[in-house]
């Protein structure tokens, strides 16, 4: 990006605060970047993080600017909301075929954006949208755009994109916020668990897309080492075969992590989906998943739609 485009970029996005005109703000933050670094070495973690940024440089578009890099992370400004909207949206894109031809250094980022008057200084933009697009950033499940209601109402999306309403979240330091998602897919259908924590998303390319939230799994094999070392007592009858299934279940699900990091997207043939008594399981590379508390209903359509769509030819979308 040339200075002068940046300069030109800098006073439009002054010119705009100054008459109280909202800006947006773009944060995009990469998933499984540690656990990438301390498996593949600081050098290739490196080089992940500026392919990452150079892509951002690519799709950023003729109205916005880098502002800052956080070393797994970018924040850019743009001179309206749609046009931070629309550069989350080229930047998923852009990953989604890049990790198509390299499935072994995937990258994938959660996106948040947001609209606002923040204070403008010469390297910085400071105030609630900052943060709000970047606490967006942080609950964004990988491959995800998270925005506002009141951004979704201001901003019009083209024919091939639309919002999906998500509801109230607390986000740390912010408050609650009535979040929505950029659905960029062409999907056929979506689930989600009940805590919104895993996403299965059919495409018309014939393919499952896997969300995991942020730290989703960490979340849940922490739960099972925390009953392995509370929850489950030492004597009793019963004692010796829960402690046995627990480190079991521990064991299998820190594989599935590890195995399942990059698995965001596959063949509808490569994956088995079935309705179990306590929700709905996925079954990919030889690992299990349970999508726990989903709606019946909802999960039987779409495993149907799965399995129509994995008979179907795929769609090149």
């Amino acid at each position: 990006m040339s200075w002068s485009r940046t300069l030109r970029i800098r006073q439009q996005l002054r010119s705009h605060i100054e008459s109280g005109e909202e800006i947006g703000l773009f944060f995009s933050d990469l998933r499984g970047f540690s656990t990438y670094a301390a498996r593949e070495g600081d050098h290739a973690a490196y080089e992940i993080a500026e392919e990452h940024e150079q892509i951002v440089d690519e799709v950023i578009g003729e109205h916005g600017i880098v502002v800052k890099t956080l070393g797994d992370g970018i924040m850019a400004a743009f001179e309206e909301p749609r046009d931070a909207l629309l550069a989350a949206v080229a930047l998923e894109r852009a990953l989604r075929d890049r990790n198509a031809a390299t499935p072994n250094a995937a990258i994938h980022v959660g996106i948040g954006v947001s609209g606002g008057t923040p204070v403008m200084t010469d390297v910085d933009f400071i105030g609630h949208s900052v943060n709000l697009a970047q606490r967006l950033s942080g609950i964004a499940k990988g491959s995800q755009i998270l925005t506002t209601a009141t951004v979704a109402r201001r901003a019009e999306l083209p024919d091939d994109l639309h919002y999906v309403p998500l509801g109230e979240r607390t986000l740390k330091g912010v408050g609650r916020e009535n979040i929505v998602e950029v659905a960029w897919l062409r999907e056929i259908a979506r689930v989600s668990d009940v805590r919104d924590r895993l996403t299965l998303i059919l495409t018309e390319r014939g393919t499952l897309v896997i969300e995991f939230a942020k730290d989703a799994r960490r979340d849940a094999a922490d739960a099972l080492r925390n009953l392995l070392d509370l929850g489950i007592p030492e004597t009793g009858p019963a004692s010796a075969w829960q402690r046995l299934a627990a480190r079991a279940a521990y064991r299998a699900l820190r594989g599935a992590s590890s195995r399942l990091e990059g698995t965001v997207e596959r063949p509808v043939r490569d994956v088995h989906l079935s309705l179990a008594r306590r929700g709905l399981t996925l079954r990919v590379e030889n690992r299990t998943l349970l999508l726990s508390n989903v709606d019946r209903s909802a999960a039987r359509r779409f495993i149907e739609a799965a399995r129509a769509g994995s008979s179907a030819e795929p769609a090149g979308a």
